[in-house]
Parts: C-alpha cells; sequence; structure tokens
C-alpha cells in the first residue's frame, strides 16, 4: 500500500508542477495573443461599418 501511497503523492506533486506551468506561462502568452486577436477584430469591424454606412448613404436620394 506504500507504493499507492508515493504514486498518488508524486501525482499530486506533478499535477501541481503541470497547474504553475500553465498558469505562469501559457496563461499570460494566450491572454495576450487573444487581447491582440480583439484589437485587430475591433479594427476590422469598425471599417466594415463604415463601408456599409457610406454605401448606405449613397443610395439615400437627395433634397
Amino acid at each position: 500500500m506504500d507504493k499507492f501511497a508515493q504514486i498518488g503523492q508524486r501525482l499530486d506533486q506533478e499535477l501541481l508542477h503541470l497547474r504553475r506551468f500553465l498558469e505562469d506561462r501559457l496563461a499570460p502568452e494566450a491572454e495576450r495573443r487573444t487581447a491582440e486577436f480583439l484589437r485587430e477584430l475591433s479594427q476590422s469591424l469598425n471599417a466594415a461599418a463604415s463601408k456599409l454606412e457610406s454605401h448606405v448613404a449613397s443610395r439615400r436620394p437627395r433634397s
């Protein structure tokens, strides 16, 4: 039974190590890249909205 306890402790240690790696290294980079993507998407959506407004304005009858 002692072997099972050692295996369990080792698994706990490795899982803690993995969690720290994910939180300290992987998550910040993923968050940075997501923020960059959202900014680029926002710019693209803004440009598309401007084009759509311009298209609608060009179809309006002038008084």
